[in-house]
């Protein structure tokens, strides 16, 4: 007997297998932090690296990210999801063997391009996958799996960082996308791919195998027809129907502001280039611990807010987790930047950590920071990512989205460095304050809620 009520348990399978995706760059993210040391101060690499060349080795993983971006995103309509995630498994495996096996400056900034590549892909590619999958009832729980992934791979990395040197640190990352290839090979083709490409019996295959033997397939093969029908009877798509001129639909436009805002404001609130030098900004705060602990602290928080993000989305929805989330990180970015300005100017909190009474504050004041943009900017945008464009554009437009963040995050985690050293940390954390309290605005402003909506019904919403 047919019922119209899903099964979920396979459907959260494939989105934690899609979501090993994110665990990767978790790893390629979290990389740096715990290299940092071994590479400038020790020679782990075999050979001398400048502050100045890792500062490349760091950001080029971002620059790859956003190079890659629309190349993967014009894929997707061809290939589907699926597919597209497969094939970047191998650009990201060859970076991490460039890495291991480095033996110049060039290989690791080759390697880190390429797993930069793979990063980009599936950045972009996984949320569409889990959005095109999951039913709409958990697609804001099964959607915030991509960023507790991604939190869980730089924990991973950090915990590996205590005890591995370089190499085996490299060699354990590079194991991960081998892993997610294997598992994601057997996972099926999103329906609304296949309804497009004209094979709706493999639809309903898909969409049984996610929802159940017994679930009536009826009406979202219907609801995927009349989505792709809405799309073939409108002005522009007669004729010739291309996707770039679905750019000129209301909706899509104002889904293209909403994503290019959310990313640039999530990267521009600092958080990768935190995390990316964390250990040395535990070191120039003179914390009350380990620096290497600290850092491992960081990323557990990271984890924690986003499943607490998870459990909520679909009850609160996606825009009261993205203004709390802002208008704290600016709270405790701003005590952040506070801190760093006094520790400066005051000669005698130049003492040692142990000495330090005031060595808490940064620590609690990070993991605030963390634990809120883990809470909201960071799973939601990702979120919105799988669920706000509709089918026809979703891959070119995701890679602007896409390119938005990883350009952002090169950008940052190129100069912040640079730029700490010439203004100093103090001023540099009060600008990414400003950046979050514009972040609340925009939010306030421009952000829909899509919590509870068909992907059909939120293209409704944005085109009024």
């Amino acid at each position: 007997m047919l019922t119209k009520q899903p099964h979920y348990r396979r459907q959260y399978l494939a989105a934690v297998i899609a979501a090993l995706g994110a665990f990767s760059i978790g790893t390629a993210f979290g990389w740096s932090a715990p290299v940092e040391l071994g590479l400038l101060d020790r020679a782990e690499a075999g050979f001398e690296i400048e502050e100045s060349q890792f500062a490349w080795v760091v950001s080029l993983m971002s620059l790859g990210g956003a190079i890659i971006s629309l190349p993967a995103g014009l894929l997707v309509p061809r290939l589907g999801a699926r597919n597209t995630l497969l094939l970047f498994i191998l650009p990201t495996v060859i970076g991490w063997i460039c890495i291991i096996w480095a033996s110049n400056v060039a290989m690791l900034l080759a390697g880190r391009a390429l797993t930069g590549f793979g990063a980009g892909a599936f950045c972009m590619v996984v949320p569409i996958y889990i959005g095109e999958t999951a039913s709409k009832e958990i697609r804001g729980t099964v959607g915030s799996f991509f960023q507790q992934m991604i939190n869980l791979g730089i924990v991973f990395t950090y915990a590996l960082g205590l005890d591995m040197n370089v190499f085996w640190l490299s060699v354990a990352c590079g194991l991960v996308p081998i892993l997610y290839g294997v598992l994601f090979f057997f996972m099926p083709n999103t329906p609304t791919f296949l309804v497009h490409r004209k094979q709706e019996s493999k639809a309903i295959d898909a969409i049984k195998w996610l929802r159940g033997s017994n679930f009536d397939t009826t009406f979202e093969i219907d609801e995927i027809r009349s989505q792709q029908h809405q799309i073939a009877t409108t002005d522009v798509a007669r004729g010739k129907r291309s996707s770039w001129k679905m750019f000129r639909q209301p909706a899509t436009i104002r889904a293209l502001i909403v994503m290019l805002g959310v990313m640039f404001f999530m990267q521009a609130s600092g958080v990768n280039a935190v995390l990316f030098y964390s250990t040395s900004i535990f070191q120039a705060a003179n914390v009350a611990v380990d620096p290497e602990l600290a850092t491992i602290i960081i990323g557990c928080i990271q984890v924690f807010g986003t499943l607490l993000s998870s459990l909520v989305v679909d009850r609160l929805g996606r825009r009261v987790l993205l203004l709390t989330s802002g208008g704290a990180m600016c709270i405790s970015v701003l005590t952040l930047g506070v801190y760093f300005m006094l520790l400066s100017d005051d000669p005698g909190n130049q003492v040692s950590a142990a000495a330090n009474p005031t060595g808490w504050i940064p620590l609690v004041a990070l993991c605030f920071y963390v634990a809120v943009f883990s809470v909201g900017f960071g799973p939601v945008p990702w979120l919105l990512l799988g669920e706000i464009f509709a089918a026809e554009v979703k891959g070119p437009a995701s890679a602007l989205a896409n390119m938005t963040s990883f350009g952002m995050s090169f950008i940052l985690s190129l100069v912040f460095p640079l730029a700490r050293q010439s203004i100093g940390s103090g001023p540099l954390f009060l600008i990414f304050s400003a950046f979050c309290a514009l972040a609340v605005v925009f939010v306030a402003i421009v952000v829909p809620e899509t919590k509870g909506k068909s992907l059909n019904e939120i293209q409704s919403m944005l085109a009024g």
